[in-house]
């Protein structure tokens, strides 16, 4: 399909001074449209080959101006078709359509759409925890905005104030408000790096997203015996929450989606090795015992490319992820039950498994270089986040000895 854009001298009929628009051929699908670039001139005052105003009744200076303003309108509008090819919209339009999106009466690539492309992305690489927080970004822009959709240099300064008085006025955390603010950041910075987006457009370069401390999700050793010797009924949904849950932490805490997508193929010479859907790192874990028990209730007479557990059902990927997701709100539901009937206070979720792995580790003195690698983080500060403070024993003991 051929889309292309041409500055030509309309001479089909002149104005009433004699003079003739200059003006944008568009042409899609064999289909032309014109668009006007604001200036007209004499037929002997334009240049076919140079696609240039040449007429000698206008000073130098005036003439350089015309026509580095035609030509930007030129290069603008084939810099419209290119995103829209990029983004996959180009087919989708007529003509009009486009013309429309060049002058703007429909917008440039707005947020919503270039956010879109990216959950996209992340949904074919089975990426659908980065997919889901994409989309969270977009619903929560809409929330508060009337479901108007902006483009990049709408969302302004002023806009992300508002955003952050109408959410804190509903009585949200800070911390919710920092999850949204670096997601819109993310897309921002994608669209800036793909030329998307100009950086004198960025809403960021004075605004800081503040977060609060909060509660540490880890759990004590004893806390996560308590999960592991519980007497449960064999095959409930209570019973595989329990697995689910403890295979996470004896896997150095392994996501539930990684989990729920674990091959047999992923098992090679007694370790896993999986990518991880959320950071594309790759793993290899050694099996451990407690690990091996658990495994062996699902794994017997399975295919190399059969699920190592029951969790994803279902031929396409839509069906897939809708089955996913299914469990993945049943297995939070059975968690809290879990934590109900094991006494513990502290809310129970998938990720407790992964700050309760990394916390543990450190009361045991396991150097923090050695949690962060195996955490798969990209820099200390990163696994500081999931570590518990020191107990206050610890610092009341440190107080002693200072004060004497």
């Amino acid at each position: 399909m051929a889309t292309s854009v041409k500055l030509i001298l309309d001479d089909r009929r002149p104005k009433e001074d004699g003079t003739f628009p200059i003006v944008i051929r568009l042409t899609h699908n064999r289909i032309s449209r014109f668009i006007h670039t604001g200036y007209s001139v004499l037929p002997n005052g334009w240049d076919d080959s140079s696609k240039s105003v040449i007429s000698k009744g206008i000073p130098i200076k005036e003439l350089k101006i015309i026509n580095s303003r035609i030509r930007q309108k030129e290069l603008a509008a084939a810099d419209t078709i290119l995103d829209l090819e990029k983004f996959g919209e180009l087919d989708k339009l007529s003509v009009s359509e486009i013309k429309d999106k060049i002058l703007n009466k429909n917008a440039k690539i707005s947020f919503r759409v270039f956010t879109e492309k990216i959950i996209k992305e992340l949904t074919i690489a089975k990426k659908f925890g980065n997919a889901s927080v994409y989309k969270q970004a977009i619903d929560f822009i809409e929330r508060y905005t009337n479901g108007k959709d902006y483009t990049f240099d709408q969302i302004t300064y002023q806009l992300i104030k508002h955003l952050e008085a109408q959410h804190l006025s509903k009585g949200n955390s800070l911390n919710s408000l920092s999850f949204y603010f670096r997601t819109i950041r993310a897309v921002f910075n994608r669209a800036i790096k793909e030329g998307i987006v100009k950086r004198d457009s960025y809403p960021f370069i004075n605004y800081s997203i503040k977060q609060t401390k909060t509660a540490k999700r880890a759990i004590h050793k004893s806390d996560i015996d308590k999960i592991r010797d519980i007497n449960l009924e064999p095959n409930t949904s209570l019973w595989h929450a329990r697995n689910y849950f403890m295979f996470s932490f004896y896997n150095i805490g392994m996501n539930f989606i990684d989990i729920a997508y674990l091959k047999m193929s992923n098992i090679i010479d007694g370790r896993f090795h999986y990518v991880r859907a959320k950071t594309g790192k790759f793993y290899s874990v050694k099996i451990s015992e407690p690990a091996n028990k658990i495994l062996l209730f699902y794994t017997n007479g399975k295919m190399p490319n059969d699920y190592v557990f029951n969790i994803i059902k279902g031929k396409t990927q839509e069906e897939q992820l809708l089955t996913f997701k299914n469990v993945r709100r049943s297995y939070t539901k059975w968690l809290k039950k879990l934590a109900n009937l094991c006494e513990i206070e502290s809310n129970l979720t998938s990720y407790v498994a992964r700050h309760s792995w990394a916390t543990i580790a450190k009361d045991l003195n396991v150097p923090i270089s050695v949690i962060s690698e195996g955490l798969g983080h990209e820099d200390i500060k990163t696994t500081q986040i999931y570590l518990d403070s020191f107990d206050e024993a610890v610092i009341d003991k440190a107080n002693l000895l200072i004060i004497g």
